[in-house]
């Protein structure tokens, strides 16, 4: 089984692939627009796709790949967290480092650690694992990276200090997208387009209010044919396909199924 991400090897992405179907062979994609094509185009097997960021929120861009890949379904969930870890080369001491790399939302997230260190030199790079790919290359020691401790392990790097994030409580949740879909699960995600005229948002919520559908989550999406007008996603606790359905058939719109599945390690 192969199953894409996006970014380096080594990346958090990486890490939560391999963990979610241990023994699968991973690749990496520049992008989630490559990545979820190359599912879709049989590339690959599967995809784990980012959908929410504990701490920044729901990641725009994987809703609209899942509502423009319709072929493809969700078959499990899976959140990971977050660590972010100091890394330099194998001859590398924290005291004497000047130089940190890494993405820029991970610079963000250390902040109060950086802090401590006033006269490092903070440098954004693309990704977290191609950072650490970067200072092995460059044989610096003064120079290390911020990130996955999968990283350090495969390029040949040293964890100096680990979990500097500023926020223990940092997970990011995943979908992993398939061609086919599964057909049981406690989860669900749907989507839905209604009219944009008064009333017919609150109606689709009362679609599944009205049969004891458990709501966890609501994220709104542009539909990028009419300037400010939306599409709904849906994510549902403690799914009954039957009364899913007819929640879904009650709504006066388009509706479509992401995906049904479960919460998996």
């Amino acid at each position: 089984m192969i199953i894409g991400f996006q970014g380096e090897a080594g990346a958090f992405s990486d890490a939560a692939a391999r963990r979610l179907r241990p023994g699968a062979q991973t690749r990496g994609y520049l992008s989630f627009d490559l990545l979820v094509a190359a599912v879709d185009g049989g590339e690959i097997d599967a995809a784990l796709l980012p959908v929410e960021n504990s701490i920044a929120g729901s990641i725009p861009r994987s809703y609209d790949l899942l509502w423009e890949y319709a072929n493809l379904h969700a078959i499990a969930e899976t959140a990971f967290p977050v660590e972010m870890n100091l890394i330099g080369t194998l001859d590398a001491v924290e005291a004497n480092i000047r130089e940190i790399r890494s993405h820029p939302v991970a610079l963000e997230q250390i902040h109060r650690f950086a802090g401590t260190h006033p006269a490092w030199k903070r440098v954004a790079v693309a990704d977290t694992a191609g950072a650490v790919a970067e200072i092995v290359a460059l044989g610096e020691p003064a120079i290390a990276a911020v990130g996955p401790a999968l990283a350090a392990e495969l390029y040949g790097a040293k964890v100096l200090r680990t979990a500097i994030q500023d926020d223990p409580r940092n997970f990011t949740r995943f979908y992993l997208l398939a061609r086919e879909p599964q057909s049981h699960g406690t989860l669900g995600c749907v989507a839905i387009e209604v009219e944009n005229r008064p009333g017919t948002l609150r109606d689709a919520l009362s679609a599944f209010a009205d049969r004891g559908l458990d709501l966890r989550s609501l994220v709104a999406r542009p539909n990028h044919v009419d300037p400010f007008h939306y599409r709904f996603f849906f994510e549902i606790g403690d799914v009954d396909r039957a009364r899913l359905d007819a929640a879904l058939g009650a709504i006066a719109g388009t509706a479509r199924i992401i995906g049904i599945f479960s919460r998996e390690p």
